[in-house]
């Protein structure tokens, strides 16, 4: 079973972000054939429920006022066939984290490191047309990709 993401509660908690480390993204695949949308990801291409050893690869958030944030943690399954992005987000009218496919991509071609940043950046894409997403606001943690990484993930999406 995944462990839930930590919420911090103070700013020391969250991961180092001041120091601004320029990192290069890895090649996009060509083809990079993706599903992107909730509901968008096909059936055959993700488990039937919430994946169960899927790599944690950040937590972000986005914070517009006391009653109005957004909390993802992003997770991503390496299935048979597919590579699926998984967002798990805090549901606050039940109290708990839910897990819903965000998008995926074949695995043929497309390593892990490639599916984690290229999957990330699709779904925000995906977001800032259907949702008006701004940036996020602050990092809140950090596995797989690094602080850096997602700073270059969200200029590539954002600028």
């Amino acid at each position: 079973m995944t462990n839930n993401p930590h919420i911090p509660m103070s700013p020391d908690e969250l991961p180092q972000q001041r120091i601004h480390e320029v990192v290069e993204l890895p090649d996009r695949p060509e083809p990079f054939d993706c599903h992107v949308g909730y509901g968008a990801v096909p059936a055959d291409a993700i488990p039937m429920s919430e994946p169960r050893n899927p790599t944690y690869l950040a937590q972000v958030e986005w914070a517009w006022s006391p009653m109005h944030n957004k909390l993802d943690a992003y997770y991503l399954h390496r299935g048979r066939t597919h590579w699926s992005l998984w967002t798990r987000y805090w549901d606050d009218n039940w109290g708990q984290w839910e897990w819903v496919a965000a998008a995926c991509v074949g695995k043929k071609g497309v390593s892990m490191h490639q599916a984690a940043v290229y999957l990330l950046m699709e779904i925000w894409k995906y977001e800032v047309v259907v949702c008006d997403l701004d940036e996020f606001h602050w990092i809140n943690e950090t596995e797989y990709l690094s602080v850096a990484e997602l700073r270059a993930i969200g200029r590539a999406v954002w600028n």
